[in-house]
């Protein structure tokens, strides 16, 4: 389910905890490296497709996500989203335009994530992202379990130093699904 054009160098399991696994691969060509979060989840396939989808629902779970909306629904499967993400002084606020696209195959769901900047120009202030892409994987357990991957390879641009966002890659992922598990199963048990 590799994705990303880099040569590929080591992929290692980084952080093993509360349910949660996350993988870091470097590469050979770019000091950035991508994440893979892994974790089962208690919650119907369809409830978390829903949440993944929602764009003003990001807020409610995604690490670091200020403000999100959606920009255009191109189809019943694809949207244009607009985030901003506030990372604390004395870095800037990042911002994407994604394309977010949904593929149903039967126990699985993969939603894509791609940039799109073609709708909306740049924001004074705010570092617009774009060279990232990734992707959501769930698969279905069983009525009431689903596995969720998260695979994100991103340049967060502007002038932050590879190594200080190699030092937290981690914490975003691993924030964002606590939160994204604890929203679908308090959803799932209404």
């Amino acid at each position: 389910m590799g994705f990303c054009a880099h040569s590929q160098k080591k992929t290692e399991l980084a952080l093993d905890k509360e349910g949660i696994k996350i993988y870091l691969t470097k590469f050979d060509t770019t000091a950035f490296r991508e994440y893979k979060a892994v974790m089962t989840v208690h919650a119907n396939i369809d409830t978390i497709v829903k949440q993944l989808i929602d764009v003003k629902s990001l807020q409610k779970w995604n690490f670091k996500n200020r403000h999100s909306e959606l920009v255009k629904k191109v189809s019943d499967t694809s949207w244009i989203f607009y985030i901003v993400h506030h990372l604390g002084w004395p870095i800037q606020e990042r911002d994407n335009v994604s394309r977010v696209t949904l593929i149903n195959k039967g126990n699985e769901r993969i939603i894509t994530i791609t940039p799109d900047n073609r709708l909306l120009k740049e924001k004074e202030g705010r570092v617009r992202l774009t060279n990232f892409k990734g992707f959501w994987y769930l698969k279905r357990i069983d009525a009431k379990q689903t596995l969720v991957i998260q695979q994100v390879y991103g340049d967060p641009g502007g002038m932050i130093p590879a190594f200080m966002v190699n030092m937290v890659v981690t914490k975003g992922p691993f924030d964002s699904f606590k939160a994204l598990r604890r929203h679908v199963e308090n959803l799932n048990k209404k």
